[in-house]
């Protein structure tokens, strides 16, 4: 498609795009966008909407990747919380607009997109740590490690339907929580052959 013309370039149009889905996913599901809608909220035309995006899938995938991972700090958020990391701290490292998007993309009917991201990333990230280039995670690494994640994410799933600005967990719920995290590195440790101190020295220092 040729490139639309320079005016729609002007105050990055692809950006404003993206800030349109954002703004209208506030207000109805992912499914019931259009593009239609999208282009006047982005103040653009149809054209310049399709050179950057072939469909609303595309839009929706972009737009949710690139606010979770634009840099790595959700990923090391999951995996500070895996390799038994102070949770508070790491949940007040991310930022107030990250988790609101993120809260809006799961209420939106995305979760599993969201869910797909993140598991991606964690394993993405547990893979360069754990494993020699061109290596993959052993079946159980990967299987201990999609687990926990998956608990993590449905958890706070369930949470943001109680509470928009924090996934509250007493010191019960965070006990219990460690004790998983624990129990996650050492299966990770055996099945790749490295000891307890050996991955956590590997995955440490990872959130600052």
């Amino acid at each position: 498609m040729a490139r639309p013309r320079k005016d729609a370039d002007v105050a990055c149009a692809r950006q404003r795009i993206v800030d349109a889905f954002w703004q209208l996913l506030q207000d109805r599901p992912a499914h019931e966008i259009v593009v239609g809608a999208v282009a006047d909220a982005a103040h653009c035309n149809r054209g310049t909407f399709y050179y950057y995006f072939p469909d609303m899938e595309a839009l929706a995938t972009s737009a949710i990747r690139e606010e979770l991972f634009a840099d790595d700090r959700l990923s090391l958020v999951v995996s500070g919380v895996l390799a038994g990391d102070d949770i508070k701290a790491l949940m007040r490292s991310l930022s107030p607009r990250r988790v609101r998007r993120i809260i809006v993309a799961m209420r939106s009917g995305d979760v599993r997109m969201v869910e797909l991201v993140v598991r991606r990333a964690v394993h993405d990230r547990w893979r360069e740590r754990l494993c020699a280039p061109g290596e993959e995670l052993a079946p159980a690494s990967l299987f201990a490690i999609q687990f926990m994640v998956g608990g993590l994410l449905g958890f706070f799933s369930y949470m943001l339907n109680v509470d928009d600005t924090a996934v509250p967990l007493d010191a019960d719920a965070r006990a219990y929580l460690e004790q998983v995290a624990h129990a996650t590195v050492q299966a990770v440790a055996g099945a790749q052959g490295m000891t307890v101190a050996e991955v956590n020295a590997r995955l440490c220092g990872s959130v600052v």
